[in-house]
């Protein structure tokens, strides 16, 4: 069985998450030496936060992971800045102020510079969320550049650290252990490069409407003001495939399709699975939810193989094919799609059909009417009005009079 893993977020997303993830493991060593045990343990559940988010949107795309990061970034901030005015103490245990007047005052500044940095990482993320449409320089989305400059400030304030620890602290009661400093080089020259880079490297390789996921780039759409994305309904049916490969040893597959719009897996449905077959019918037909317009539609075939004892069941992949919005708008789609991934000189295909449900509504062609133009007065002589009325066909009795005026007289009343 071959194992197809669909991609998700950006790559960079999974660099951050290790990075991040360095920084957690660098915080709970610093713990594991008993070093500022009231903020460094704060600082350690925030930064396994910030890890998890990254790799969660790495792995899933999904953008309410920018709040959620936005959020712990604000909180270390909110951290970082009691330990700059309190020193090592627990919230409410009061403050010590007097590093402000001694040796340490530079790292107390040093922190403040840091509870900034946090302050503005937390709204960078934000933003993104808010406004992913807004690219910077023709690549990719503004405040990934802006993010990346911030946090690469952390390496100076970490390197500073380190330098100052030695060479200002060493000798008094204030000495720090080694340990202590080193963790500082490998924030300034390890984690942090990592983590910027990582930013930057995003922002340069991403692009207006390509921003490394469906998921993303659906977002992106969806708060873009100058794309019009409303809902619609979008009916589609998957009729057949023909030319699958063969999944399994002693028989043929047992396919089944999946249908899902792009970037938006809340929408996902499953025809179901016909047994040994590679030319499987399956005349399914539903109504997609939460399709927005210029969404494009996914479908993959995969091969159901039922699970039995503490076995789960699983499933291998058999092909995919992409219908694009403007193919079915707006007069929907009737037809056979190439199947993708379906195995070298495999000529895998798969019919579908799709109607957008809105556009089917007709209205009545308006008619035109023209206003009655009223008659021009005019003037009639006796000598210009003659009629002329044939004597045989004057009524003879009292009956046909009757019948005469009966024709004649609604003539007369218009």
């Amino acid at each position: 069985m071959k194992w197809h893993l669909e991609h998700k977020g950006h790559r960079n997303l999974f660099v951050r998450g290790l990075a991040s993830l360095g920084n957690a493991l660098l915080t709970g060593c610093v713990l594991g030496h008993g070093i500022d045990i009231p903020h460094q343990s704060l600082f350690f559940v925030f930064q396994l936060a910030s890890a998890s988010t990254l790799l969660i949107q790495w792995r899933t795309a999904r953008p309410s992971m920018f709040l959620w990061r936005g959020c712990s970034s604000l909180l270390m901030a909110i951290i970082s800045f009691h330990l700059s005015v309190c020193g090592q103490r627990w919230p409410g245990d009061g403050c010590v102020d007097v590093a402000w007047t001694d040796i340490r005052q530079v790292f107390r500044i040093l922190h403040v510079f840091n509870s900034l940095q946090l302050v503005l990482n937390g709204l960078s993320c934000f933003l993104q969320y808010r406004y992913p449409h807004r690219m910077f320089a023709s690549h990719g989305n503004e405040q990934l550049f802006y993010r990346g400059c911030i946090q690469a400030t952390g390496v100076p304030i970490n390197m500073l650290r380190g330098i100052l620890k030695i060479s200002m602290l060493t000798g008094t009661k204030y000495e720090r252990l080694p340990f202590e400093v080193a963790v500082n080089f490998l924030r300034a020259f390890v984690t942090i490069p990592f983590s910027s880079g990582s930013l930057f490297n995003q922002w340069w390789y991403t692009q207006k409407g390509s921003t490394g996921h469906p998921t993303s780039d659906a977002h992106e759409r969806l708060f873009d003001p100058a794309i019009n994305c409303p809902k619609e309904r979008v009916l589609v049916s998957i009729v057949e495939a023909h030319g699958l490969r063969r999944a399994d040893i002693m028989s043929d597959s047992d396919p089944y399709c999946v249908c899902e719009v792009l970037g938006r897996p809340e929408s996902t449905w499953k025809t179901a699975w016909k047994q040994n077959t590679q030319n499987p019918v399956w005349n399914e037909l539903q109504e997609l939810v939460t399709y927005r317009k210029h969404d494009s539609l996914v479908f993959s075939i995969y091969d159901y193989d039922e699970g039995f004892w503490c076995i789960s069941e699983r499933k291998d992949f058999l092909g995919k094919a992409t219908l694009k919005s403007d193919q079915f708008h707006p007069d929907g789609f009737d037809g056979v799609l190439q199947l993708a991934n379906a195995r070298k000189h495999q000529q895998a295909t798969i019919k579908v059909a799709v109607q957008v449900l809105d556009s089917l509504v007709t209205t009545k062609p308006s008619v035109q009417t023209k206003p009655i133009q009223p008659m021009p007065d005019t003037e009639f002589n006796d000598t210009e009005f003659k009629t002329v009325i044939d004597a045989d066909s004057l009524p003879q009795a009292k009956d046909d009079l009757d019948k005469f005026w009966f024709k004649i007289e609604p003539t007369l009343m218009v």
